[in-house]
């Protein structure tokens, strides 16, 4: 296997909060000419240095104003601005802070689309006859049928607003030297007294009502499987009933989930963001809930400081776990002239060469499929001559048929389990749907009272 961590930025990660040079919020606004304002998470772009792919290259989004100008003749400048969390975007939207590009998760997506704050994207960016339609030739057929299947009202769905970014799961990371693989197979490892103290959840009420969820209803979405298994029900049923499971928020399922989280917050070590991500990287915790993203960024320190002591495994709860996509949107009521800029910037990022260098620094997996695509996870994950211990990783649902990884046994449940599940697990992930007004101040108010 061949990456590279910098295990320098690492350290420097675990002791500080990086300041993006020319990621600034200050003095946004109103919109200016030539400009484009892009609004995402922290570290969720190359940008370049010694670290990147391209070892010394500029951030991504400086090396699109020069191809912009090279596209069209036109100069842009990109404002990007890392926000924390997609609360803190939406906040910063209504006290009118001023964004033309924004990078949301699928759930607050379909917030802002069905509050009018959206703009769809046109016909013409769908154009795969158009040279520089890169999103529409690449983003995986994978990644478009659940775009598809997401519905924003009867005549729009997830793909009218959105392009696919990144996507992934949650699970579990943890050390299989302290804690058996068996204990962590489903949402009770959370409560179990193999785990306490010695793990964390997330300090967000929307991926911890999730994990309620599955507390609540393992028993019966593991009997749900079990039908579908037997031939009982079809995957469509299946899939049907397992959505309105995980995304149920009638007052006496969240009074049900409260409890399962009161229990579950006094058995683990703490709540966690991002500080916590390299606590199970460094043997300081054994266990830990993350975004299959940074699950690959915990993975790679761990595996650069051989430390024997850790054998670190992710895994996604076997009941049901989430599938999540941050994707790119333009704000309602920008003008012709930074639609096209906007539109240019998406389809900049899914060039294939930027996708890898994207999914190479930030540990993320992109929505775009392709042979570069799959090159580069050949290049980082396959087998080399001298691995005796090997599987056959089928990624044809994502890149296609006849693409088949041949990979070190132990990366069926390390770094590529995590960037990309195999075909059997994905029928049960499910995408959280956003709440409304009323259901969103309930379960704050149940969030307050837990944490």
């Amino acid at each position: 296997m061949k990456k590279r961590l910098s295990y320098l930025l690492a350290l420097c990660i675990s002791f500080s909060t990086l300041v993006l040079p020319a990621c600034t919020d200050s003095g946004l606004g109103k919109r200016g000419e030539n400009v484009l304002r892009v609004a995402s998470w922290d570290e969720y772009i190359c940008e370049g240095g010694e670290d990147s792919y391209v070892e010394n290259s500029r951030p991504l989004y400086e090396e699109f104003e020069d191809w912009y100008f090279e596209q069209t003749g036109q100069e842009i400048t990109v404002e990007y601005v890392p926000l924390q969390d997609n609360e803190t975007m939406y906040n910063k939207i209504k006290m009118g802070d001023d964004y033309d590009l924004l990078c949301p998760s699928e759930y607050m997506i379909m917030k802002l689309a069905k509050e009018g704050k959206l703009q769809k994207f046109p016909q013409e960016f769908f154009d795969t006859s158009v040279k520089t339609n890169y999103y529409a030739k690449n983003v995986s057929s994978y990644i478009k049928g659940v775009f598809d299947g997401l519905h924003i009202d009867e005549q729009s769905t997830l793909t009218d607003y959105a392009a696919g970014y990144m996507w992934g799961t949650t699970g579990f990371v943890f050390n299989r030297n302290e804690i058996s693989p068996d204990i962590m197979t489903d949402w009770d490892a959370f409560t179990s007294s193999a785990c306490e103290r010695k793990i964390t959840a997330k300090d967000n009420v929307r991926d911890s009502y999730f994990v309620g969820l599955g507390l609540y209803y393992q028993d019966e979405l593991n009997a749900l499987r079990d039908d579908l298994d037997r031939g009982n029900i079809t995957l469509h049923d299946y899939q049907t009933t397992l959505s309105r499971m995980m995304n149920d928020t009638s007052e006496t399922t969240m009074n049900a989930v409260k409890k399962k989280l009161i229990a579950l917050r006094q058995n683990v070590y703490g709540l966690e963001t991002d500080e916590g991500k390299l606590d199970v990287a460094y043997g300081r915790l054994d266990a830990s809930y993350q975004w299959s993203g940074d699950a690959v960024y915990i993975l790679d320190v761990a595996d650069e400081r051989e430390d024997e002591s850790l054998d670190l495994a992710y895994t996604i709860p076997k009941s049901a776990s989430n599938l999540w996509f941050d994707g790119w949107v333009m704000m309602d009521g920008i003008d012709e002239k930074t639609k096209n800029a906007a539109m240019a910037f998406v389809n900049f990022l899914s060039i294939p060469e930027n996708v890898v260098r994207n999914m190479y620094y930030i540990g993320y997996t992109s929505c775009i499929g392709g042979d570069e695509v799959f090159d580069y996870v050949t290049e980082t994950y396959g087998a080399e001559d001298s691995d005796k211990d090997t599987a056959e990783y089928d990624l044809s649902y994502f890149f296609g048929d006849g693409y088949t990884l041949t990979t070190p046994q132990e990366q069926t449940y390390k770094q590529l389990f995590a960037q990309y599940p195999p075909a059997t697990d994905i029928h049960r992930l499910v995408v959280m749907t956003p709440f409304d007004k009323k259901t969103n101040e309930r379960a704050n108010r149940m969030w307050t009272n837990i944490k």
